[in-house]
């Protein structure tokens, strides 16, 4: 065995292992730093938003800055398998390599590949920043590193469909590169590799090169990993180098040495036990979500004994990015103190980043309608809210006292002339109900309008929404969005349903979207506003406190609405995303 192959065993342990237990820690990396990004665009950073992207990013940003980029050369899988690759094409001496790709990776001058590429994954990274992160570009493809995380979980084939898609296309694209460039997607694509590189320029762990000892061979060069030009530095540290020490274990002279005595295993064992840290962090706090929210609410269930949920467990099933989840959800004294996974077949790592965000808002608000999605596992994300709020309908006591005195009335009957009687009360009931639903619409119809343009606001779920209405004969004609500050995913689902309900019914009580009810009750209340018609005179709906999300959300971002064209795109934006 040659030495280099005997020092590079370390390495290749390490990647294995880190591919079975997290193979999806690099992109975890990335999403985090984007929920952080995000939320200081949106102007609504907050711990309780950002912690679990604190917690991930714990993993690596602290040890890159002070020893190195050590994760991307032996922790990181998609570096893993592009090292597999390479290894691979050069074990099987293909064409390409007869004819001279052999050098492909080099970097040296003789080879003419000093081109600085290595600045592009810095567009990448910049294109994220600016376009995706902030809300101008709507990103709801897969990326490679999606896809390739559905294939490197153990345990679950997704078939080939994810292949066939912009994803699956671009990951190909960097496989093929991968074989005949060292670390393709590292050097030039990889955005964050791209932060790694700009944070650890003073990394204590440096390669040293003395140049008074050093030959003309440039072995160090044509070898390393990263295509960096070795040939003029005495030494190395942090920037586009990964710590891998191929151009130490290279060296004929054994002139490339690290500074410092086991630098590898430093850093190697450091960034491991950051990594564990972090980890540790996230699941403990996973499995302690809630105990405060859930402590809180049972305090204020007891403070206000007409609580909308019946004591129990209730479970209730979503769809996630692999398939069903399975979500349990705890009432006591009328409150949700608690919500557990039963089943998923997502990935953990997806699955407890969606869990951090979502079970403590739900926790918060004591409900399951308008959660936001959490960045990096949108899937996994609406799969969880999904599976709540079917949970939270089976404990609605409004939905669930109604079913219980028709059961118990069956129950009591006994006989077919009872079970005949029944039948004959509940189609009474089915009648009241209607008669009860019509005297509900003919309480809130528009009367005494004059025509005319009127404008009006109220406070929805994040802040004000206004609205324009227009009188025409007497009659409400058109409502129309002039700006808004909740989250567009609900928004733009509600603001089509309670416009075109008020519209036909011409009354003001009418239903709430169900999952958007705070954004239905807030174009209520501005319709209402603008025509000037009292609360009283309409049913009351519950609202939001502003002052409180200003301190849960910090600053409120306004959006406006400058045509109808516009509107009618966001709509329909959301309605194919909703398909």
């Amino acid at each position: 065995m040659k030495k280099q192959d005997k020092r590079n065993w370390p390495k290749a342990a390490i990647q294995i292992l880190f591919f079975l237990l997290l193979p999806g820690l690099f992109e975890a990396q990335f999403s985090a730093v984007g929920t952080i990004v995000s939320a200081v665009y949106q102007g609504t950073v907050s711990w309780e938003r950002i912690r679990y992207s604190v917690w991930m990013l714990q993993a690596t940003v602290p040890v890159v800055i002070i020893v190195g980029r050590f994760f991307c050369g032996y922790f990181c899988s998609f570096g893993a398998v592009q090292d597999f690759l390479w290894f691979a094409g050069n074990k099987l001496k293909s064409q390409f390599r007869k004819a001279g790709a052999k050098n492909l990776h080099s970097n040296s001058k003789k080879s003419g590949r000093n081109v600085p590429t290595g600045w592009i994954k810095y567009g990448v990274l910049l294109f994220w920043a600016v376009f995706v992160w902030s809300g101008i570009l709507k990103w709801n493809i897969a990326g490679p590193w999606q896809v390739f995380g559905q294939y490197s979980s153990i345990g679950h084939w997704p078939g080939v469909k994810p292949l066939f898609s912009i994803g699956g296309a671009l990951l190909l694209v960097i496989f093929v590169g991968s074989v005949l460039i060292q670390r393709f997607f590292c050097r030039y694509l990889c955005p964050m590799g791209a932060i790694y590189s700009l944070i650890s320029r003073c990394a204590l762990l440096k390669i040293v090169k003395p140049w008074s000892k050093c030959g003309n061979c440039r072995l160090c060069t044509a070898k390393c990993t990263m295509g960096i030009d070795l040939a003029e530095k005495e030494q190395t540290a942090g920037g586009a180098c990964i710590g891998c020490g191929v151009c130490v274990n290279g060296c004929p002279k054994n002139n490339a040495h690290w500074k410092y005595r086991y630098s590898v295993w430093i850093g190697a064992g450091v960034t491991c036990l950051t990594i564990a840290a972090s980890q540790f962090l996230i699941r403990s706090e996973s499995s302690s979500i809630g105990k405060t929210a859930g402590d809180a609410a049972v305090d204020t269930a007891e403070q206000n004994p007409s609580s909308r949920f019946q004591d129990g467990t209730y479970s209730g099933s979503g769809e996630g990015y692999r398939g069903t989840v399975t979500v349990s959800v705890k009432v006591e004294q009328g409150a949700i103190t608690g919500l557990t996974i039963e089943n998923a077949e997502d990935d953990q790592t997806y699955l407890d980043r969606a869990k951090s965000g979502i079970f403590s808002e739900i926790l918060e608000k004591q409900s399951a309608e308008e959660i936001d999605t959490v960045s990096g596992a949108t899937y996994s994300s609406k799969g969880l809210i999904e599976a709540a709020q079917n949970a939270l309908k089976e404990a609605d006591q409004e939905k669930t006292d109604e079913p219980d005195e028709n059961t118990a009335s069956i129950s009591a009957a006994g006989d077919e002339n009872s079970k005949n009687e029944t039948q004959e009360n509940t189609a009474s009931e089915s009648t009241d109900t209607t008669e009860e639903k019509q005297a509900f619409l003919d309480a809130g119809r528009f009367h005494d309008l004059k025509d005319g343009i009127y404008t009006g606001t109220a406070d929805a779920f994040r802040g004000d929404v206004e609205v324009q209405v227009t009188v025409e004969n007497q009659k409400v004609t058109d409502i129309s969005i002039l700006s808004y500050c909740d989250t567009e995913e609900y928004f733009f689902r509600a603001a089509p349903y309670v416009i075109e309900q008020m519209k036909e019914e011409q009354s003001l009580n009418i239903d709430a979207l169900s999952g958007a009810t705070y954004s239905s009750n807030g174009i209520i209340h501005a319709t209402a506003n603008a025509l000037e018609i009292p609360e009283d005179e309409y049913a009351p709906r519950p609202g939001r406190d502003l002052k409180n999300k200003q301190k849960d959300h910090g600053h409120i971002v306004q959006h406006t609405i400058e045509n109808r064209e516009q509107y009618e795109e966001k709509v329909k934006e959301y309605e194919d995303v909703q398909n």
